[in-house]
Order: structure tokens, then sequence, then C-alpha cells
């Protein structure tokens, strides 16, 4: 794909960002034509928008799509090409030298169906992850198993891992445990967590000792980059033989099994969208997304 033609780009789009869409074109399209279409639904955006991809909003996106709800097809294929574009921008934040905050803009919009573009035999299998996993117990890294797992079991992109903070868990009056996801200064989404990923995060608390707020530390204390997440785990990949894989990865593999065992997908594309707990927080009303959920669906349990 490199130097194929792609069409002219919008003047709404800075250089900078053009640049990043050639190096996502180089990287993950093959045929010239699909590159084309990607260039016309970020022209058409920006166009609508008067503005750069990179200035874009949540407000911006929910108004966008808002006044193109009537043409479902048409308004799917734009989101899945945006999102896809936006976990590149955010798995690549430091390379690029932007935010990591691109994929949860779309978070606002509804879809009808979860983003599965992906070709399976690119995929991780259920042995390889299982490697990788045992690989970070045997080092003591609870950091990098904990990450891996509760992508492979929630979904959880990763901006959303190296954005939780302790007080994002909940457990609710019916005994759910979850994570409270900022959507807008004053909207949220509760996702639910899995019984096996709060006895980890259980076990993980007892192994902190900082009063740090943010949930991911890196090996200095600090809050840990979405880049030290990827590098970490391509180093266990690399250390135990496995060809290497990303957390998005596991986020695919995380959806196609939910809809592998049977989760409506409408449910799975919004899951997409207490202090006696250590770092859970009770909550004093039952929240029926984390009573009813597509990780009730999924027959896997990872453990320690």
């Amino acid at each position: 794909m490199e130097g194929a033609e792609t069409g002219g780009f919008s003047p709404y789009l800075s250089a900078k960002f053009i640049t990043i869409l050639k190096r996502y074109y180089s990287e993950k399209i093959q045929e010239t034509r699909t590159a084309q279409q990607y260039t016309y639904v970020f022209n058409a955006l920006c166009d609508f928008v008067q503005c750069d991809f990179l200035d874009i909003t949540q407000e911006i996106i929910k108004a966008y799509f808002n006044s193109r709800s009537s043409v479902m097809k048409s308004t799917d294929y734009s989101l899945s090409v945006l999102r896809a574009v936006a976990r590149y921008m955010d798995e690549n934040a430091d390379t690029l030298e932007i935010r990591p905050e691109y994929l949860n803009l779309f978070s606002v919009v509804d879809v009808t169906f979860p983003d599965m573009q992906f070709r399976p035999e690119d995929l991780p299998e259920l042995s390889s992850i299982d490697r990788v996993l045992a690989y970070f117990k045997s080092e003591g890294d609870m950091t990098g198993f904990l990450s891996c797992a509760m992508v492979l079991r929630s979904t959880l992109t990763t901006n959303e891992l190296v954005s939780l903070k302790r007080d994002m868990l909940l457990q609710d009056a019916d005994g759910n445990f979850g994570i409270r996801l900022r959507l807008t200064d004053h909207a949220y989404r509760f996702m639910k967590l899995p019984e096996d990923i709060a006895a980890l995060i259980e076990q993980y608390a007892f192994q902190r000792t900082d009063n740090q707020p943010y949930f991911f530390l890196n090996k200095k204390g600090k809050a840990a980059s979405a880049r030290a997440l990827q590098n970490r785990l391509h180093e266990a990949c690399t250390a135990c033989g496995v060809k290497p894989f990303t957390y998005n990865d596991l986020r695919i593999v995380s959806q196609a099994l939910m809809i592998k065992d049977g989760a409506p997908l409408d449910k799975v594309a919004e899951h997409i969208n207490v202090k006696t707990m250590s770092w859970f927080f009770r909550y004093d009303r039952v929240m029926k997304s984390l009573s009813d959920s597509p990780v009730d669906y999924t027959h896997l349990k990872v453990v320690w």
C-alpha cells in the first residue's frame, strides 16, 4: 500500500493526521480501493464538522452520526472504519506523539453490531494466550497477567486499561462487580466484571502497598502507559515462543467468544460501548448492566 494513490484529502485534515492515516494504510490495508474508501469516510466526517480528526470531540461525533441515523448500513461501515483507525492511534499513541483518547470518542454512538473486522488466522489461539498467562505467573508479573485477563474476559480497550483508577471499581447491591467508565463529564457506563476477574483484582490489591490512584503501574510505580503494557505483552510472547499478539487481538477474541457462546449481538455491542471488597466500593442500587451481561455467556475462567 505504501505510495498507493488514495485520492485527495479533505482540506480540514492536518498534515500530521494525513501522515498517521497513510501509515495505517501501509501497515493494515492491502488494496488501494479500500484505502480510498477509508479516505472518503474521514473526508465526509471532517468536511461535515469542519475540523481536523485530531481535534474531534464526543459531541461532534454524536452530532455527526445523529445526522446520518437514517442510513444505517453506511453508518455502520463509517463507524467501523473510524473506530479501526482510532484504535490504531490509541495503541500507537506514544510513537505517533498523540494522546490515547480517540477510540473512546465513539462510545457515544449506538452500534448495531460489534466491530468485528479481522482475519481469524491473525488471532491468537487460547493455547497461546494460556502460555503467555503462565509466563506472567512464573515471573510473578501480576500487572501483565491481570491486564491480559481483564481484556480477554471483559473486552476492555487499551485506553480503558491505562485509564483505570481504584475508585472506578464497584460492587452493586446484588453483589455484582463492575467498572464505572466515563463517557463524558456527566455520563458514565457500567461494565460487568466476571467473578474470576474480581478475585484476581483482590489478589492484585493485596500486592499493592502504594497510594497511587491508577490501577496499573509501570516498574517505576507510576501510571502505566499503553505503550508500556503493549511492550510488556510483546516481551512475554517472545519469551515463551508465541507469535506476538496485542491487547486488541485479545479484545476481538473476547468478543468472538461471547458471540460464539450465545450472547445477543446487541448486548455485545452495548457492552463494548463497599469497601469490604478492598478496591470495590458498595453501590446502593442494582444495575442491569452488571446483572445481565455478555460476560456471563463465556465459558471461560482465568485463575492466578
